[in-house]
């Protein structure tokens, strides 16, 4: 009777001691799929400023609006793009084209930066047969635009562009027209990005106060690529500025953004991020110009050469 009842108390305290072990590796299991959880959740949601970044190279989470631009002594004709769900102010450019094109050619690229929340005033040039000074002007008078439509009653914009946060941004000679326009704004403007600008004579950048973005390509035959590479040697060497020399990119890669064009996909991804670290501020997208993603394109081939000054 006594060793029957030495065996029960035995057997009570093994299945004790067993059911014990099995509630402290549940217990462990579980804090460590709940700590593991929650540090992949923050790691994919968000950046290291606590900010959501979306791909610049995809398009962006908005969903695109836009309506004629008012008319304007400065340019021919003009188009606004900016996110149809716009519910605060944003950041705005100007953009446009190069000779015969009109600002339809660059729906592409105006589509793909509101799309990421900014707000684009697209514009053909009073000439578009003519020389650097159409595209300055227009670039001029589409920054006053922009800001005359920050106030006008019936803007769909009103009261939605931050006038602090202003950039103008043009290809060939719109790039050309965009450096000089840049010059001539001084601080009225935050940044400048020139898309392989076209000078059609001597030029002087040195009043430029504006963070500024060139780009050109090995492959183009029109916009020659020493002659950018000159343009941003001009800039003064206070500004803070990038140089983007993509390998195998041509002239016409910045007017066809089809799905299917490498290059110009390839140079929005860019565009975008200038807008996004230098226009607004946002650290997350340091990576994109001078960070880990920057040096997977390096290492991809993206770039001939890839140059910066005060980032």
């Amino acid at each position: 009777m006594e060793r029957k009842s030495v065996h029960k108390l035995f057997v009570l305290a093994t299945t004790c001691l067993f059911l014990m072990g099995m509630t402290a590796s549940s217990v462990s299991a579980q804090w460590w799929s709940s700590s593991s959880s929650t540090s992949s959740s923050s790691t994919s949601s968000s950046s290291s400023s606590g900010s959501t970044v979306s791909d610049p190279g995809a398009t962006g989470p908005n969903s695109v609006c836009s309506y004629t631009a008012p008319s304007n002594t400065g340019y021919l004709a003009g188009k606004v793009y900016y996110p149809c769900s716009l519910s605060a102010t944003t950041g705005a450019t100007t953009l446009t084209g190069g000779f015969t094109n009109t600002y339809s050619d660059m729906e592409w690229l105006a589509k793909h930066v509101a799309s990421h929340g900014y707000i684009v005033l697209a514009m053909t040039p009073n000439n578009n047969l003519g020389t650097n000074p159409s595209w300055t002007t227009a670039h001029k008078s589409g920054i006053a635009q922009l800001k005359k439509e920050n106030t006008r009653s019936s803007s769909a914009i009103k009261g939605k562009v931050n006038t602090a946060k202003l950039q103008v941004m043009g290809f060939s000679k719109g790039g050309g027209g965009t450096l000089l326009a840049s010059n001539s704004l001084g601080s009225g403007i935050k940044t400048a990005q020139a898309l392989a600008p076209y000078m059609d004579f001597t030029y002087s950048l040195s009043s430029t106060k504006a963070k500024t973005a060139c780009y050109t390509g090995t492959f183009d035959t029109i916009a020659s690529p020493s002659a950018v590479v000159t343009m941003y040697n001009s800039l003064p060497s206070s500004v803070t500025k990038v140089l983007g020399y993509f390998n195998s990119m041509s002239h016409t890669d910045w007017m066809t953004g089809s799905s299917s064009n490498t290059y110009g996909k390839r140079g929005m991804k860019y565009i975008v991020s200038f807008m996004k670290y230098y226009l607004d501020g946002n650290s997350s997208y340091y990576k994109y110009l001078y960070g880990d993603e920057h040096t997977k394109d390096v290492n991809n081939n993206w770039f001939y050469q890839y140059k910066y000054s005060n980032q």
